[in-house]
């Protein structure tokens, strides 16, 4: 048996920090909290669910997956030279297939261990046999779906284990961005999934406290829109405040906190209760989000049952200027009967936001039936708004 992992991660080497929004950051982060999600959506013990918090190679169980869960991450390089410390020959496969999802995007087969009819192997085959929904944002198809699939496939085979190893691996696969944020927020009354967002990046990229998700505070920039507060109430639903990140650090007594940026531990106002801040994995660049609309509805889904709850809800990103207004306009679309190239209208004006990351409009207007070819010339025929002033210095 494998000794227990390290607790001193790697430290990054000079030139070798990733891009921020390298995939395979998504991805790492989605094998470890995919397996504690796992856990939540097939309703095992919150017990069972805390195992995978402390991995151990001399262990079973949840602390054994992590174990090998923490060996894949840290040979993305050279899997099968990581993996060699792994005895058991198919938990050594399964190591290697791991540790290629993440960094490949793809699940690798499993001839090695075909014959096998335990809980791994079971997820495996779960995983890979467990169809992949075509994408159609209107109708609610996403294909990541096929994790939450994957998932109950391998529970119904192979029980609690299985699901986890499922979990794991389909995190791997499609990534943090692909995992239901309502599973999330149940995995928040055990374990915090940022814990396990950051285990899963710094296994796989190594440490540096100056950067995501090590640092105490993110979103440090030049730009006045970020540096400054700044809130307003949706144009919609008053008990939404569409917000940046500084406005929701200076916030006391908030209720619940959609965050659609990085945040680090002191962006978190005080008194929130766990699953009452649900994080978002959207980046606002284009072409780097790989489950863009299951992104956005699950994002919009998770204010909705916030309010659903009687929370007045912070909805922000860094400047609260693009993924906000977006986010926005699909809750009101799906939440409140809004048109949905009004509400996009409505809440880009009303935060002083832009289209400069055009998929993003695209993408809210897809899940509600529409398309925007372009959406700078279609929601704004006659000019863009004028940008939120930039506050006085």
């Amino acid at each position: 048996m494998g000794e227990p992992m390290s607790s001193a991660p790697q430290q990054i080497e000079t030139g070798a920090v990733w891009d921020r929004d390298d995939p395979r950051l998504d991805r790492a982060a989605g094998a470890w909290v995919g397996a504690a999600a796992a856990a939540c959506i097939v309703g095992a013990p919150p017990a069972v669910t805390a195992g995978v918090c402390h991995p151990n190679g001399r262990a079973g169980g949840p602390s054994r997956l992590a174990w090998l869960i923490g060996t894949a991450l840290a040979g993305l390089n050279d899997p099968a030279a990581a993996a060699t410390g792994v005895q058991c020959p198919t938990e050594r496969a399964w190591t290697v297939a791991l540790a290629r999802t993440v960094a490949e995007g793809q699940v690798p087969p499993m001839d090695q261990v075909a014959s096998d009819r335990g809980p791994i192997a079971t997820a495996w085959r779960s995983v890979l046999r467990t169809p992949v929904p075509a994408p159609d944002p209107a109708r609610g198809s996403f294909p990541c779906s096929q994790l939450v699939e994957a998932v109950w496939r391998a529970s119904a085979r192979g029980g609690d284990a299985a699901a986890m190893y499922a979990g794991a691996l389909a995190g791997a696969r499609w990534g943090m961005s692909g995992i239901p944020l309502e599973a999330q927020r149940r995995l928040a009354d055990t374990v915090a999934p940022r814990s396990l967002v950051t285990r899963g990046v710094v296994r796989a990229r190594g440490s540096d406290p100056r950067v995501w998700p090590e640092q105490v505070r993110n979103g440090r920039s030049d730009s006045p829109h970020i540096r400054h507060p700044f809130a307003v109430a949706h144009p919609y639903d008053p008990g939404v405040t569409l917000c940046n990140l500084a406005y929701v650090r200076s916030r006391r007594g908030a209720e619940a906190v959609v965050s659609l940026c990085r945040t680090g531990p002191g962006d978190v106002p005080p008194g929130l209760a766990p699953g009452d801040r649900v994080e978002v994995w959207l980046a606002d660049r284009e072409g780097v989000n790989p489950n863009l609309h299951f992104v956005l509805d699950e994002a919009a889904r998770a204010v909705a049952a916030l309010r659903a709850e009687g929370k007045r809800v912070l909805l922000h990103c860094a400047a609260g200027q693009s993924r906000t207004p977006a986010v926005a306009a699909h809750y009101a679309a799906a939440a409140c009967g809004a048109d949905v190239v009004e509400a996009l209208r409505a809440t880009i004006r009303s935060v002083g936001g832009h289209v400069d990351t055009p998929e993003l409009s695209r993408a809210a207007a897809a899940l509600n039936g529409v398309d925007l070819a372009d959406p700078a010339k279609e929601l704004f025929p006659d000019g863009l708004p004028a940008l939120r002033p930039s506050p006085p210095v």
